[in-house]
């Protein structure tokens, strides 16, 4: 974890990647605050709470309502690539609750994300224009709705308010119960079946952990590559208790790790620069215990960055 936000900071550093980043404060859970919101002329559910997961230029967004006439369940889903994208019937990202959808759009409008549905009503052509803002402490999303059509023009507002990941509404993947594998062992890394991405990975490397829920001790050796080598251990806490250790430059690094089903999912977060820098380590082990994969998600306000360690027991 330590070494990825070492590169990743000589990254942004040393390219200052274009600023065409997601926007990682719309990832988790939101509910709807109706006293908040404006339907306009559509009657309020009386509750929704929707999760949102964007990964790169993927985005899925699980919505959860109940109306007067029951509860509904739908998914959101499109590329975030700027590019109109033709939705036939068969296809299951047409399908948004009753409406049938003809085509999709999502763009980036700063940090606003955009997408425009297409679709027919009564005959007609229609267009609904979402855009997602999220409010500058990150609690607040704001989705409004423009919808323009030969039969109807109606303009909706919805406020979300963030749920804490405590909340089991707040999360997609609830963690499981009962034990989980423990990951204790010397593990050398596979360079050959590793796929490091633009970050660049080392020429060699050795993690030595020690797990014992509910902490997970992980000392690395790595040789080579872009940031030389490097040495380090932390300690980390796997019940999505949060703690804290310094950075490059003495910067504020505070991560936890929490259990989904079988994987330990670790996230990060610290800054540079006036950049926030997050980052999501998911670590599995295969079923025979000999293999243990790291799959990295880099977030930052100069770009996005995916990496997958694989390490062999020792």
């Amino acid at each position: 974890m330590y070494r990825k936000i070492l590169v990743v900071v000589f990254v942004l550093a040393a390219f200052a990647l274009p600023s065409r980043a997601q926007n990682s404060k719309l990832n988790g859970a939101w509910k709807l605050n109706a006293s908040k919101s404006d339907f306009g002329q559509f009657p309020p559910p009386a509750s929704e709470t929707d999760v949102i997961t964007i990964s790169g230029t993927d985005f899925k967004q699980q919505v959860s309502s109940e109306t007067a006439r029951g509860k509904s369940q739908y998914t959101r889903a499109c590329t975030i690539n700027g590019k109109d994208t033709p939705l036939t019937p068969d296809n299951p990202n047409a399908h948004i609750g009753p409406v049938l959808l003809s085509k999709i759009l999502c763009a980036w409008d700063g940090s606003s994300l955009v997408i425009t549905e297409g679709f027919q009503m009564q005959g007609s052509d229609g267009t609904d224009k979402l855009t997602y803002s999220v409010s500058g402490d990150g609690n607040t999303l704001t989705l409004t709705s423009q919808i323009t059509s030969a039969a109807m023009n109606a303009n909706r507002k919805m406020v979300y308010d963030r749920q804490a990941a405590s909340d089991p509404a707040a999360s997609a993947a609830a963690v499981s119960s009962g034990p989980h594998p423990n990951l204790s062992g010397t593990w050398k890394l596979n360079t050959t079946k590793s796929n490091f991405g633009q970050m660049g990975g080392p020429d060699s490397g050795t993690e030595t952990i020690v797990h014992n829920d509910p902490t997970i001790k992980i000392t690395v050796d790595q040789k080579g590559g872009m940031m030389g080598d490097v040495n380090y251990s932390e300690t980390l806490r796997t019940d999505g208790q949060e703690s804290s250790w310094a950075g490059m430059g003495g910067a504020d690094v505070k991560g936890g790790g929490h259990w989904d089903g079988n994987a330990l999912v670790i996230n990060a977060k610290t800054s540079f620069q006036g950049s926030d820098v997050t980052i999501k380590d998911t670590m599995t082990l295969s079923s025979d215990g000999k293999t243990l994969t790291d799959a990295s998600h880099v977030e930052t306000g100069m770009g996005n960055f995916d990496s997958t360690s694989v390490f062999d027991k020792q």
